[in-house]
């Protein structure tokens, strides 16, 4: 299950549903907090979150996955409009997507995270 954080619905939606039209399998949250209760409740294989959001930010939200035993494998990839310092020298997520960004590079990003922890859970 690949979960999209992101407070702006619209585009939480449009990734969504561009991963869903490939065969993923998808679901969305709102905040960081609205995230962690689903996590609990899904097995989740990739985290794809916002940045900047009220209360929890996308980076708090990584480090909360990557320090779980549940999670602490599966990848995060971090959005932001800006390049954010804490962002840019951060090791709680597996890859940094500036917004705007083609569909092209999300689904390069899914495929490639995805295959790679594949690869770790097999090894």
């Amino acid at each position: 299950m690949i979960l999209i954080v992101d407070d702006d619905p619209d585009f939480a939606e449009n990734c969504s549903m561009l991963l869903e039209a490939y065969g993923y399998e998808v679901t969305v949250a709102s905040s960081g907090t609205e995230a962690l209760e689903k996590v609990s409740l899904l097995s989740l294989e990739l985290l794809i979150s916002d940045c900047s959001m009220p209360g929890m930010t996308g980076l708090d939200l990584s480090k909360r996955i990557k320090t779980e035993k549940t999670t602490c494998l599966a990848p995060v990839i971090l959005m932001s409009g800006s390049l954010e310092r804490e962002v840019a020298h951060g090791n709680s997520y597996d890859a940094f997507m500036r917004k705007p960004f083609l569909a092209e590079h999300l689904l390069s990003q899914v495929k490639k995270l995805l295959s790679h922890n594949i690869g770790n859970a097999t090894a």
